[in-house]
C-alpha cells in the first residue's frame, strides 16, 4: 500500500503554504517540460495528495523533478518539492502523465 509521506523522497522544499496556481506558475517558469499530475497519482510508492490536478516539472539537465504535494499532517498546505531524479524516474513521469504544451 502506498505511503502518504512525501518526506520519504528527500530533496528540498521550494514553496510551502502556497496555492496550486502558485505551484503551477513556478513550475512553468522554472521547467521547460511539465506534465499534469492528477490527485492520487503514485510516484515512487507515494500517493500524491492533491486537491486538484497540478503540474509536475522536469529539469532534465539538472536531473530534478519539481513535485507538488498537499500535506495534511504537520504544516498542512500545498508545497513544491525539488527531488533528485534518475533516468527511470524521468521516464516514469513522461510515460504515465500527459505533457502540457503551452
Amino acid at each position: 500500500m502506498p505511503s502518504c509521506c512525501v518526506n520519504n523522497l528527500g530533496g528540498k522544499v521550494l514553496l510551502m503554504g502556497v496555492t496550486p496556481k502558485e505551484v503551477n506558475d513556478y513550475v512553468r517558469k522554472h521547467c521547460k517540460e511539465y506534465y499534469e499530475m492528477p490527485p492520487g497519482f503514485v510516484f515512487k510508492g507515494i500517493r500524491m495528495l492533491l486537491a486538484s490536478p497540478m503540474l509536475v516539472g522536469i529539469q532534465n539537465k539538472k536531473k530534478k523533478i519539481l513535485l507538488p504535494f498537499t500535506k495534511r499532517c504537520a504544516n498542512p498546505g500545498t508545497m513544491l518539492f525539488e527531488i533528485a531524479a534518475k533516468d527511470d524516474d524521468l521516464d516514469f513521469i513522461r510515460n504515465n502523465l500527459v505533457r502540457v504544451q503551452e
